[in-house]
């Protein structure tokens, strides 16, 4: 079988995977065909099209997937942002199962890390704060015609 550059095949030798596998077990609950987290920073996630054990496990990069569909009963081909195209051994159902786990377990991640971030601001490593002007709002009101008060509701200051 060709190696596709969004496909490979996982071996536990090589890979961490027991821990990632915790990972989204406590984040969203999956313990059959877990999607994992390959690296956070760049949000790159990882599901099987079977248990990860088995030999015929094929594992797939969802952020590459242009386009995919049934062909036949128990088929899906997918196609690739390169336009390559890949024919599985997995139904239209189980895998739109596997890309919604894998967008839970993005989703969950990046709530947990968020609140993290919020409770210890010298974290914040996935989501860089926002930029807050260095004076108050106020001080830009007396820039405004007849000193009138800009209407923003966010403005804490008001």
């Amino acid at each position: 079988m060709a190696l596709v550059a969004c496909l490979f095949r996982l071996f536990s030798s090589s890979f961490p995977l027991v821990g990632r596998k915790e990972g989204t077990k406590h984040l969203i609950g999956v313990t059959h065909k877990p999607p994992i987290i390959i690296d956070p920073v760049t949000s790159t996630y990882v599901f099987p099209t079977v248990a990860p054990s088995s030999t015929e496990c094929i594992w797939i990069f969802p952020q590459h997937i242009k386009d995919y569909h049934a062909i036949g009963f128990n088929h899906t081909l997918i196609t690739f942002s390169n336009m390559e195209t890949f024919e599985i051994d997995m139904s239209l159902a189980s895998f739109n199962n596997q890309i919604a786990r894998t967008s839970m377990l993005h989703m969950k991640f990046s709530q947990k890390m968020r609140m993290m971030e919020s409770n210890f601001p010298s974290m914040n490593r996935f989501f860089p704060p926002t930029t807050l002007a260095a004076e108050p709002r106020r001080y830009y009101s007396t820039m405004l015609p007849n000193n009138e008060e800009p209407n923003d509701p966010q403005d804490p200051e008001q």
